[in-house]
């Protein structure tokens, strides 16, 4: 008999626990509401559109801890995706660089340092799991989803780093989440649009796609994501997503590599498992793999359609209910384990956490910021001259990501480093302004690999033979699309700790110690 808080649970709680929502608004609905009451939901998870500033997320974290309590008798899982950089839910300039500056940085250590200023955040503001770090190893430059989401492209620089941002974050109480099981790194596709898929065989699969989460399942990690992406070499089919594949879910990650942890399920709308195997039908499968939690994120109907589909399931004979129980005890377990010790949420202990995780966040970009080549010495440079900012945004990669980088944000940096600067933000080589000989130029690099346009303003500046600094301030890879350019620097993101760091490179102050972790096609430093 399965109780939580002196009930005894019913089929409906149960499977309730079974699922992590998410919802529109930065205040529960009444969607929220109706799915919590009348289905019992026990989980939830915050995007962008539930953030707005701490006080509004504690309260909102609190109302909900109060009310799926009293409908449940157990506390939720509050989950969100803070994995820094262009993943960064809460967005208050405190977010640290991207996982692909850490892996610049290469240091393991200041990987544990990151996962505790960022778990010490979310704790305070009562989110107790968050859905990093990823263990994705990139080595696909053509990657849509994961690129500066990613440590890198060496599976042992991966599985150190993200076995000691896990580490960290736990340590701190908020549960780790390691993703995307068995590895999206090497994809050309996006699997919030189709399914993609890895050809690779078993032997090549354990030396870089698997060996970040066996790293990390010995590390101690609490919970791995599920990814929606097909492996013909171990599936069951070549058209089964791994999310759903009980060879990939129960005999590889349960049985094999011995994880007795939390198995999370990628978001089940995305069109990978949507339009394959369905989401209502997709979420039955994944817990008869051994899946425990399945995230449903964005539309009221599908996810009352998918707890009722499990509760179907289960009523029909189709689904034991010991593989509920299962499912359900796991769940119980963990948040006993993490859950039991929280306070409540807090705007003013967050406030107490920020200043860490700004200072955590400066060290990371000032060790991450990689200078990859100046060849003719063109920085530093100097305040004591006018400075042009030519550049344009490439737009989100991926629905994964937050905001589109803009070249204001740079400017308004560069300006407070002490710049007199003019941002020129040109989309094509026919508005590319003349500069005097003597003017200093910027000129920013993102989306370059995608849209050639966007990579032609750089060539012409280059053929133009006059000396500029481009700033690549998100994907390194766009390097291959301009590989002629003289100075080049990667900061791997474009948060306020990268920017600011930036700027002292710029300005020669410091000294950019980063170094590429993964490979640029056809760019020689």
């Amino acid at each position: 008999m399965l109780t939580a808080d002196g009930r005894e649970l019913t089929l409906a709680t149960k499977v309730g626990q079974l699922f992590v929502v998410g919802f529109d608004g930065t205040a529960p609905t009444d969607d929220l509401r109706t799915l919590i009451t009348d289905r019992q939901c026990g989980n939830v998870v915050y995007f962008s559109r539930n953030i707005e500033t701490p006080d509004q997320v504690a309260t909102l974290t609190d109302r909900l801890r109060r009310l799926i309590l009293e409908e449940t008798g157990t506390p939720p899982f509050v989950m969100a995706d803070q994995e820094g950089g262009v993943v960064s839910r809460l967005g208050w300039g405190t977010a640290l660089p991207s996982q692909m500056c850490l892996g610049a940085s290469a240091d393991p250590d200041l990987a544990r340092a990151g996962g505790e200023a960022v778990a010490a955040e979310l704790a305070a503001l009562g989110i107790n799991v968050n859905l990093a770090p990823v263990l994705d190893v990139n080595n696909n430059p053509r990657n849509p989803v994961i690129g500066v989401r990613s440590f890198g492209e060496d599976p042992d620089l991966v599985g150190d780093l993200g076995a000691e941002l896990a580490m960290g974050m736990q340590s701190n109480g908020v549960i780790a989440c390691g993703k995307h099981f068995p590895g999206h790194g090497d994809t050309s596709a996006d699997s919030h649009h189709e399914l993609p898929v890895v050809e690779h065989d078993r032997e090549r699969l354990e030396a870089v796609e698997f060996a970040p989460f066996r790293r990390a399942i010995d590390a101690g990690i609490d919970a791995i994501m599920t990814t929606h992406v097909s492996f013909p070499a171990i599936a069951d089919s070549p058209s089964t997503p791994a999310t759903v594949s009980p060879a990939v879910q129960r005999r590889l990650l349960r049985d094999e590599l011995g994880f007795d942890g939390l198995i999370v399920t990628d978001g089940m709308e995305m069109r990978a498992l949507a339009e394959t195997v369905g989401t209502a039908e997709g979420c039955v499968r994944a817990l008869e793999v051994g899946c425990d939690l399945l995230l449903v994120c964005h539309t009221p109907e599908t996810q009352a359609d998918a707890i009722d589909a499990v509760i179907d399931a289960v009523e029909s004979g189709r689904l034991d209910e010991a593989t509920i129980d299962a499912a359900v005890e796991r769940i119980l377990r963990f948040k006993r384990r993490r859950l039991s010790a929280s306070s409540p949420p807090s705007a003013a202990r967050w406030e107490e956490t920020a200043d860490r995780s700004r200072e955590v966040g400066r060290t990371i970009a000032a060790r991450g910021i990689t200078l990859v080549r100046d060849r003719d010495d063109t920085l530093p440079l100097t305040t004591e001259r006018p400075l042009q900012l030519v550049g344009s945004s490439g737009g989100r990669t991926s629905p994964a990501e937050d905001d589109d980088f803009e070249p204001t944000l740079l400017a308004d940096s560069l300006a407070a480093a002490g710049f007199d600067v003019t941002c020129h933000e040109v989309a094509d080589r026919t508005e590319l302004p003349s500069f005097d000989a003597g003017t200093q130029v910027i000129a920013t690099v993102d989306g370059a690999m995608a849209d050639d346009s966007r990579a032609a303003v750089v060539r012409t500046l280059d053929d133009r033979r006059r000396r500029f600094a481009a700033v690549v301030v998100r994907n390194p890879y766009d390097l291959s699309a301009v590989p002629d350019v003289s100075t080049a620097v990667s900061t791997y993101d474009y948060t306020r700790a990268t920017r600011t760091a930036l700027c002292e490179v710029l300005l020669g102050e410091a000294t950019a110690t980063g170094r590429l972790p993964v490979t640029v096609p056809e760019f020689a430093d």
